[in-house]
């Protein structure tokens, strides 16, 4: 039996070595030791006491992810994902130059800590002077409320203002504090929780790591939990159409009145209290006067609304809403007329027969005219206007001027014209033409 089991020694060791051979071959074929990077893993910071213990805090200048490359058999590298590593930099490990050593674990129990590389290996920090600075809060609203409503007032309900403790650095950087609330589908005033977050003089908005680097206080020096707010939420009813009235003073030109005020546009829509909105009784004043203090001609004026409302309390335009009003004066000598000649009283002459023809304006003719004050008022039914036709007898769009023919001491003032626009009549059917004879 021992012979047995001796015998051809060397050749059994010589099968079971190209045996392992081809097992390492087959190994790596199918499964092939591989690098993969895993990119975007955050650093955590541990033991932040062993700084704030010497009366410092720190700011981190480096970037605060990390690129970890691992070495691996394919079939494990197919099973990690960035959660299963974790990167430290414990702050106890802090040198001369500023610099946190960083160092990784992996849940995988299959990589150890010499397959992985950190790219950059190390965090670098900057000592500083703690410091506490006091910042407004300003509300950021997002979402709509129910339809018919709007956000009227918002109020932090501890103070308009927040403390904040951190890196002198950091501080220097903020530009604002907002508080964001989401309204959505809110239909009565509310309380709602709102999250600070801190904004930097470039627009960005700090970043997690960088929130806790921050000790964020209310008014009163008490740390807020989770940098969060209490916000009361006013809603306002939404109101429309409601009318512009503006008043004209002053006095025009010597032999010259306002004849008309025309705005646009004519109403606006509101936001505010039922009892603010009660209050204007269905209209909104334009709070300054339009003066037509020696003016003799036309003239237009603008006036920004939200200075009216300024005027007004818990008010104000509805979201949307063009502030810009523009009023329109017409001024006109003494004795002047702006008559509207009904397009049904024009007479009109040499008309083509073979022709269509549209009338701009469609309705009425508007004809300035100038008369002494003692004279008779004038009537549409004393002014006879005419057109001729003559030139339309092909098709297209002409603008012909309007024969005014006034009573005896009025005079027109300027020249009235009418858009006429020729198209060539469709023949007539059989069936048209039978009727038509008929």
């Amino acid at each position: 039996m021992k012979h047995k089991l001796t015998a051809n020694l060397g050749l059994k060791l010589l099968s079971l070595v190209v045996a392992f051979v081809i097992w390492l071959l087959i190994v790596n074929i199918d499964n092939p030791i591989r690098s993969a990077l895993f990119r975007d893993i955050k650093i955590q910071v541990a033991n932040e006491d062993s700084v704030t213990e010497i009366d410092k805090v720190f700011d981190i200048t480096s970037a605060e992810t990390v690129v970890l490359r691992v070495t691996e058999r394919r079939s494990v590298l197919q099973s990690l994902s960035r959660d299963d590593f974790v990167v430290t930099a414990n702050m106890e490990d802090l040198n001369e130059m500023n610099s946190v050593p960083l160092t990784v674990t992996c849940s995988n129990p299959n990589v150890t800590w010499d397959e992985i590389q950190i790219v950059p290996s190390s965090m670098q920090v900057q000592l500083e002077q703690k410091k506490q600075s006091e910042f407004v809060v300003n509300i950021s609203v997002s979402g709509q409320p129910e339809r018919g409503f709007e956000v009227g007032r918002t109020e932090v309900v501890d103070g308009k203002t927040v403390q904040i403790a951190g890196p002198e650095s950091m501080l220097n950087r903020i530009s604002q504090v907002v508080a964001s609330v989401d309204v959505s589908r809110v239909r009565t005033d509310q309380r709602l929780k709102a999250v600070l977050s801190v904004i930097d003089k470039n627009g960005d908005s700090f970043t997690e790591t960088q929130m806790s680097r921050l000790q964020v206080m209310d008014a009163n020096g008490v740390l807020l939990s989770e940098n969060t707010v209490l916000v009361d939420v006013s809603l306002w009813e939404v109101r429309s159409d409601i009318p512009i009235q503006v008043e004209v003073d002053g006095t025009p030109a010597p032999g010259c009145r306002v004849a008309g005020v025309t705005l646009m546009p004519t109403s606006v829509s509101l936001a505010g209290t039922p009892e603010a909105l009660e209050a204007l009784d269905g209209r909104l004043v334009l709070g300054e006067a339009v003066s037509a203090e020696g003016r003799s001609d036309n003239f237009n004026s603008e006036f920004d609304l939200t200075e009216t409302l300024a005027e007004y309390t818990d008010l104000k335009l509805a979201a949307g809403t063009d502030p810009m009003l523009t009023v329109s004066v017409q001024i006109e000598r003494t004795g002047d007329r702006t008559l509207d000649i009904p397009l049904s009283n024009l007479e009109v002459l040499n008309r083509p027969e073979e022709m269509v023809f549209t009338f701009s304006p469609a309705d009425v003719i508007s004809v300035s005219i100038h008369g002494e004050v003692a004279q008779q008022p004038i009537t549409v039914s004393d002014v006879r206007a005419s057109i001729d036709l003559d030139v339309c007898k092909e098709a297209g769009t002409y603008t012909i001027p309007v024969k005014v023919e006034l009573p005896e001491g009025y005079t027109l003032i300027s020249e009235a014209n009418l858009v006429v626009t020729a198209t060539e009549q469709e023949p007539l059917t059989e069936l048209e033409s039978e009727n038509a004879e008929e």
